[in-house]
């Protein structure tokens, strides 16, 4: 059996950081997880969960081994220095803060996290509870259901406001020379550049 302690390593990887889907800097990537965690609370308690996360909560309700990797991923993240800025405390909390990635499209910048889900989970996947979690094919089809929605969001037009000319959007200056979007078919008079996602 598994149990939570402060003093179980995380074994993390910084290729994250390296490939750019995380901020170079762990204080930038730590802000982020913040401003994802106050928007979330600040929508109340009256935020609905969608059906996949639904469905999520309902396979850690009815399972008892789910319910214990899941808790006790959260519990094993250590509470040192690397980590002291917890930004998930429960299960109910985790679901919350997935269910705000599910309508959100990445935005550029160095600060900017590109892989949102990836963010709030990472700490966990290093914990041994989260080893068992992870590697549960319930668990995963989950998991693969919630990238599914996320991936309708992504190629819909909701995701759009993502393509403005703002620092952290993709038609700045900076954005277009890191995508090199010369490289693509795109209409430069046409609000979003004629893409449609």
């Amino acid at each position: 059996m598994l149990t939570g302690s402060p003093d179980v390593p995380v074994r993390r990887s910084n290729f994250r950081s390296r490939a750019g889907w995380f901020p170079q800097n762990q204080g930038d990537l730590e802000s982020w997880l913040a401003g994802h965690r106050e928007r979330v609370e600040a929508r109340g308690e009256q935020l609905v969960l969608h059906p996949v996360l639904v469905e999520f909560q309902e396979l850690m309700d009815s399972d008892p081994i789910v319910r214990m990797h899941l808790n006790e991923m959260i519990t094993q993240v250590p509470k040192a220095k690397q980590y002291r800025k917890r930004h998930l405390d429960s299960v109910p909390q985790l679901l919350r803060l997935i269910n705000e990635v599910l309508t959100m499209a990445p935005e550029f910048g160095d600060q900017n996290v590109t892989l949102p889900l990836g963010a709030i989970l990472d700490w966990t996947t290093g914990t041994s509870a989260g080893f068992a979690a992870y590697r549960d094919p319930r668990l995963n089809d989950i998991i693969r259901k919630i990238l599914a929605v996320w991936s309708r969001f992504l190629s819909s037009s909701d995701s759009l406001y993502v393509l403005n000319d703002s620092p952290s959007g993709w038609k700045c200056e900076a954005a277009q020379q890191a995508v090199g979007i010369e490289q693509y078919q795109y209409d430069p008079q046409n609000e979003h550049w004629g893409f449609a996602s």
